[in-house]
């Protein structure tokens, strides 16, 4: 079912709106029938009191829509206006005196935006399939799929103009686009993290604690405005921290509402103690509703149980499919509007460690050896699966990366023991080859190394952490937001300005989240050290799944794309199965059959 918007630019310079939206307070718009002037909005325009606390004149009363107030924006700053919207939304003002439209997206990506040109009609959209209908022949790009398969990291979309179809562009995040009836597309504006990311220096803890719990408290008070809320409660620090907050802030509310909570809960060994964890918070009292899911019926690669819901480009999280779909499910059951995740916390409340790499590039040898055992003591490892992934490997030049074998097999690598940045065996050479698929993966080894090493891993993980499939294609069809309140970029520049040595403690967990949950988060959840994790959902949910994965394979048309060798693929499948193979390796074989389930969806619709 499509969700969204579409907003169509004429020659005439006449702009035209259509939304096709079952669930209308996702989509909202706006027009000044005056001025002829108008916006659409999908998604959630936040700190809205801001704007009537600095511009008091401008903004003397509440907006009934979240499109009402981008216009009323728009039309007393501009384009400048725009950009210094936060929320999580895809916008497209039609500026009819000068017959123009403005698109932008937030700086996350929270939602997708795409554009296309023909015959001097210019389309907008946030359904990347609709604008494949409205061109004569729109073919699959290949170059695309080939980026696709190479990209080592969890993403959702990748960072690039590029679509999965030739002549249809992607909006990035944060930023904006014009567009005008004489076929010229300008970029006028974008989001720099590194503009917004100013170090803070002589801070304590403590005062880091209290400012980002402050940050953190707003980032969920904005997201808990809609009637009826949901959080994600899997009994880790993330979604507690979420979960905690929220309950507070709607026991102050004069009407307290009910939070919802909504936790799978195991059987399996490996996950089961995990719902001791998801009781503390529960029993902590306050305005809980919580509901819990059997996790143990939804494994991965699930396909075939549950059905794929029509989606736009290959995802490589797609064998999360049940396991994402079964909540917002239930959350549609209750009449939720908005569910809340634990979604990035990673990124901003800990370091990634490759500082050390930085001080041996600096030739402070000495002090990365000396930081890396306190590492290995920390976590009981060796010295050496600290100090070679941290430090050694980001020196070591591109070409050799993946060792020698890999160097002089043009990049390709051996199945079990795939690298991250090696073409898989099933790729069919010519299609590697035209397409540059070793090329790509050198282009991002560069990209992680280029020097400050753990800056560059940052601002790599910020991209990666763009867009939200299930918030697109499993809740908004509902009418459902799923948001991320660590992700907040009010949230995510105050911790990425901190030194490090407050996100990065060896042996600490998450050290700025623990501090700023002191009192407030259950004790053993707060210090807790290791989560369970989903190793048992996998390899259950591939061995249960494989014939009909199998058999996907083998019937499938995406062969006419000349990109895999099937039989491999079966092989090093059947191989995974067992257990053979590293999570790494597996992964390569979850983004192939994400390609090929989304091939086979593209041409069964089409």
């Amino acid at each position: 079912m499509k969700t969204g918007f579409e907003v169509i630019l004429e020659a005439t310079g006449k702009a035209e709106f259509h939304l096709f939206s079952p669930a209308t307070s996702l989509v909202t718009i706006a027009q000044d029938f005056a001025t002829e002037m108008a916006v659409v909005v999908m998604g959630r325009i936040y700190y809205q009191d801001d704007w009537k606390t600095r511009f008091p004149q401008a903004f003397p009363q509440d907006f009934a829509s979240d499109a009402a107030l981008a216009l009323a924006i728009f039309q007393h700053y501009g384009a400048q206006g725009l950009e210094k919207l936060e929320g999580e939304f895809a916008l497209v003002v039609f500026d009819r005196k000068e017959s123009r439209l403005f698109a932008l997206r937030d700086p996350l990506g929270n939602f997708p935006l795409y554009w296309t040109r023909h015959n001097q009609t210019t389309w907008v959209s946030t359904n990347l399939q609709l604008l494949a209908q409205r061109l004569p022949q729109a073919a699959i790009n290949k170059d695309f799929l080939a980026s696709f398969l190479m990209f080592p990291y969890a993403f959702v979309e990748l960072a690039t103009e590029k679509t999965a179809f030739e002549e249809i562009y992607r909006i990035l995040p944060g930023t904006l686009l014009v567009f005008t009836p004489n076929d010229r597309t300008t970029k006028i504006w974008s989001w720099d993290w590194m503009n917004q990311i100013q170090p803070i220096k002589n801070i304590t803890p403590q005062e880091a604690g209290l400012q980002f719990s402050y940050l953190f408290r707003q980032a969920v008070k904005q997201r808990i405005q809609e009637e009826k809320i949901a959080s994600h409660l899997s009994g880790g620090m993330d979604s507690s921290s979420i979960v905690c907050i929220a309950r507070d802030l709607l026991a102050a509310e004069t009407f307290p509402r009910k939070l919802i909570t909504l936790s799978l809960v195991y059987q399996m060994r490996s996950l089961a103690g995990e719902t001791d964890y998801i009781q503390m918070v529960v029993d902590q009292g306050g305005p809980i509703e919580p509901h819990y899911v059997d996790g143990d019926a939804a494994l991965d690669f699930q396909w075939f149980t549950q059905e794929i819901p029509t989606y736009d480009e290959p995802y490589p999280g797609l064998f999360h499919l049940a396991m994402e779909k079964v909540l917002v499910d239930v959350a549609a059951q209750l009449g939720v509007t908005a569910i809340m995740s634990g979604g990035g916390a990673e990124l901003i409340v800990e370091g990634n460690r490759m500082h050390l790499a930085d001080l041996m590039r600096q030739g402070h040898w000495h002090k990365a050896l000396q930081e890396a055992r306190q590492w290995a003591n920390a976590k009981n490892q060796s010295l050496w699966s600290i100090l070679y992934p941290f430090g050694i490997e980001s020196l070591i030049p591109p070409l050799l990366r993946e060792g020698f074998p890999a160097f002089i097999r043009g990049g390709y690598g051996r199945w079990p023991k795939l690298g991250s940045f090696t073409i898989p065996p099933w790729i069919l050479p010519d299609f590697a080859k035209q397409h540059n698929m070793w090329g790509k993966a050198l282009e991002t080894i560069r990209e992680i190394n280029r020097y400050p090493v753990e800056q560059s891993l940052n601002l790599l993980g910020l991209r990666a952490s763009a867009g939200n499939w299930a918030a697109w294609y499993l809740a908004a069809p509902l009418g459902i937001r799923i948001c991320e309140p660590f992700l907040d970029p009010r949230l995510i520049t105050y911790c990425l300005s901190l030194p490090r040595e407050q996100r990065e403690i060896p042996g600490v967990p998450k050290p700025l989240l623990q501090v700023a949950m002191g009192g407030i988060l259950p004790e053993p959840i707060r210090t807790r050290r290791f989560k369970g994790n989903f190793n048992e959902v996998y390899w259950q949910g591939l061995a249960k799944n494989l014939p009909y994965l199998e058999e996907m394979v083998g019937k499938s048309r995406i062969d006419e794309l000349g990109i895999f060798d099937k039989q491999q693929l079966i092989q090093a499948m059947r191989q995974h199965a067992v257990g053979i193979g590293d999570v790494r390796s597996g992964s390569r074989i979850s983004i192939s059959l994400a390609a090929i389930a989304w091939f086979d969806q593209i041409k069964g619709d089409r």
